[in-house]
C-alpha cells in the first residue's frame, strides 16, 4: 500500500524515463516494501501485515536513493501470485504490459529505464510449488535472457536463533532455489538479506530501548543498501524483453502475441484444464480471450487512436 505523500503511481515507463530504475518484485508478504523502507532508514511505503498484499498499485517513491554515483528510483510492485483477489498473475501481466508498452514512442530507439530487477523470495514460504514455478516464468518472460545479468534474487526472512531442524529446513529450501534460479536465470544472482544479523518484526522492534533500535535499523539499511550496491555494479544495457516484444510488433499487436502475454495464456489454459467448476472456467476463458485479442495500442492509449486504424 502506497503513502500517498511519499510515492507516485507508475501509469508508464515514460514517466521515468531518462532515470535509473530498479523495480522490486515477488509474492505477497516477501518483503519488497520492507526492503524499501531499509534503504531509506524510514518508512515511505506501507508494509503487508496480512496474508493478503498490502501493496494495490505499482508506485515508485518520489525522491531518489543515492547508490554509488547513481540516484535510483525503486518501483515498489504489486505481489507477484500474491492471495489477493485483484494480485494474481493475470492482473499482473495486464498492468505491466500498459506500464511498459512503448506508446507514441514507438519509433525512436528503446533505451533501457529498468537498470536493475530485485526478486524477493520468502525463505520461510519453504514450498517450492507449481505457484512458485508460474511466478519465475511470468518474471522471466516479461525480463527477458538478456536482462538477466542485471537480476538479484534476494532471499529474506532469515531467522538467526532458530532451532537446528528449522535452520536446516531454510538452508536447504535455499539450496533448492539457488539451483532452480541457475537453471533458468544463468546470469543472475542469488544472495542472503539480513542472514547473519537476523530480522525482528515491528512488534519485537518496539521492545528495544531507542539505542537498540537505532542500532538494528541501521543494520537493515546497511544490509538492503549492499544489495543495491551490488546489483548495480551491472547495470542493464537492453531493455526488457516485454518493450522489445511490443515495440517490435506494431500498432496492432494484441497482448496475446507478447511473450508475457503467452505465457500467462499457457497458465489460464492449464487452469482450464483441470478445473471442474463452469463458472470459473467460463471465467478463465473470457481473461483469455481479453489477453488474446485486445489490441494494446488501442487499449493502452485510446486518445491515441481516434480516428486511426490499426496495422
Amino acid at each position: 500500500m502506497a503513502n500517498a505523500k511519499n510515492v507516485t503511481v507508475l501509469h508508464h515507463i515514460e514517466g521515468l524515463q531518462g532515470k535509473n530504475v530498479v523495480i522490486l518484485f515477488g509474492k505477497t508478504r516477501a518483503g519488497k516494501s520492507t526492503f524499501v523502507n531499509d534503504a531509506y532508514g524510514k518508512k515511505v511505503v506501507e508494509t503487508t501485515t496480512s496474508i493478503t498484499s498490502d501493496t494495490n498499485e505499482i508506485s515508485y517513491v518520489n525522491e531518489p536513493i543515492r547508490v554509488g554515483d547513481l540516484d535510483v528510483f525503486l518501483v515498489d510492485t504489486i505481489g507477484l501470485g500474491g492471495s489477493g483477489k485483484d494480485h494474481d498473475r493475470a492482473s499482473f501481466t495486464w498492468q505491466w504490459l500498459r506500464i511498459l508498452h512503448p506508446g507514441k514512442n514507438r519509433k525512436s530507439p528503446l533505451e533501457p529505464t529498468v537498470k536493475g530487477i530485485l526478486y524477493f523470495i520468502d525463505i520461510m514460504d519453504g514450498a517450492f510449488n507449481e505457484d512458485n514455478i508460474r511466478n519465475l516464468e511470468t518474471f522471466k518472460a516479461l525480463v527477458g535472457e538478456e536482462v538477466l545479468e542485471s537480476v538479484v534474487f534476494v532471499t529474506t526472512k532469515w531467522v538467526t536463533n532458530a532451532e537446528r531442524d528449522t535452520r536446516k529446513r531454510l538452508e536447504n529450501t535455499y539450496i533448492q532455489w539457488e539451483e532452480k534460479i541457475r537453471q533458468s536465470f544463468p546470469k543472475a544472482l542469488t544472495v542472503r538479506l539480513d542472514d547473519t544479523t537476523g530480522r525482528l518484526d515491528e512488534e519485537d522492534l518496539s521492545k528495544l530501548s531507542s539505542i537498540e533500535r537505532t542500532k538494528k535499523e541501521r543494520e537493515y539499511q546497511s544490509n538492503a543498501m549492499r544489495v543495491l550496491g551490488l546489483l548495480l555494479t551491472k547495470t542493464a544495457t537492453v531493455p526488457t524483453l516485454a518493450e522489445r516484444d511490443m515495440h517490435a510488433g506494431g500498432k496492432g499487436m494484441k497482448a496475446g502475441q507478447t511473450t508475457l502475454g503467452k505465457t500467462t495464456i499457457r497458465h489460464l489454459s492449464e487452469d482450464v484444464e483441470r478445473t471442474r467448476e463452469n463458472k470459473i472456467i467460463e471465467q478463465l476463458k473470457r481473461i483469455i480471450r481479453a489477453i488474446k485479442n485486445t489490441v494494446m495500442m488501442k487499449a493502452f492509449f485510446p486518445t491515441e487512436n481516434k480516428g486511426t486504424e490499426s496495422t
